[in-house]
């Protein structure tokens, strides 16, 4: 694996784009960081904060901020590897969703870190990473987000959208099914079946995915204590918050905040 580019934490002002109209001569990875806009050839795709995509050398490209963001990235070729990469299977052009995307930006930290590192063992300990990287995103269980559900096609489209900006807005509440479902009406069955359809994941793994990068954001931002940090993501019990955050994050939020606060 030959890494060629690599960005982390990559300002994109609002409404501001990044253009390759004749695409790259190798496979963009990218992890956004908030709603953005994609043009890849003919086809348009919007990205979500945390969704993300492997775009085919030789693409047309243009992808717009829809807010000030900040993104991860990384222009690669496999190098030596094509059969390795191919046997992955990963979609490319296609928006991908994962649940553990503090993870993949954790590892990307990483690559940046040692990308423009001089050490001796450089360019293997890039290839360890990148591999390592991709296995991650072809095992973790990321699901392709349909293109195909919208407002135009799925009569509950909208109302799952609002339900869905509700939750990441109020990350204290103690949201189960049964309020969710109560919050649009429908049953318990049709509503999970559909919400995993449209976000590509479980409605109580998009909870949980909200309450940590509230957790994440105020470990690294605040002084508060674990057990308040717990309370305003909407834990009763400092232990299962804790037990969850290490479970999503690898890390325990004290060794996390130590690691990652500015």
């Amino acid at each position: 694996m030959q890494i060629l580019e690599i960005g982390y934490q990559t300002l994109l002002r609002q409404g501001e784009s990044v253009f390759h109209p004749d695409g790259l001569h190798g496979v963009l990875l990218v992890l956004t960081g908030g709603a953005m806009q994609f043009m890849l050839g003919r086809s348009d795709i919007r990205a979500e904060s945390g969704d993300t995509l492997l775009i085919a050398p030789n693409t047309p490209l243009r992808m717009t901020a829809e807010q000030d963001l900040l993104y991860d990235w990384i222009l690669f070729v496999p190098t030596g590897d094509d059969s390795f990469y191919k046997a992955l299977q990963i979609p490319e052009n296609t928006l991908l969703r994962f649940g553990d995307t503090a993870f993949l930006s954790m590892m990307m930290q990483q690559l940046c870190a040692e990308f423009y590192a001089s050490n001796v063992k450089r360019g293997e300990m890039i290839d360890c990473l990148m591999k390592a990287l991709l296995i991650r995103l072809s095992e973790t269980g990321g699901s392709i987000v349909s293109q195909q559900l919208s407002a135009n096609s799925d009569p509950h489209y909208a109302d799952l959208v609002r339900l869905r900006e509700k939750i990441y807005a109020n990350p204290q509440e103690k949201w189960s099914v049964e309020t969710l479902c109560a919050e649009v009406n429908m049953s318990r069955s049709y509503f999970q079946l559909v919400y995993r359809e449209i976000f590509g994941m479980t409605c109580i793994a998009d909870v949980i995915n909200c309450k940590m990068n509230r957790a994440r954001d105020l470990l690294t931002s605040t002084s508060y204590t674990i057990s308040h940090i717990a309370q305003l993501c909407g834990y009763d019990n400092e232990e299962h918050f804790m037990r969850q955050f290490k479970k999503n994050n690898g890390t325990t939020p004290t060794v996390f905040r130590r690691e990652h606060r500015t």
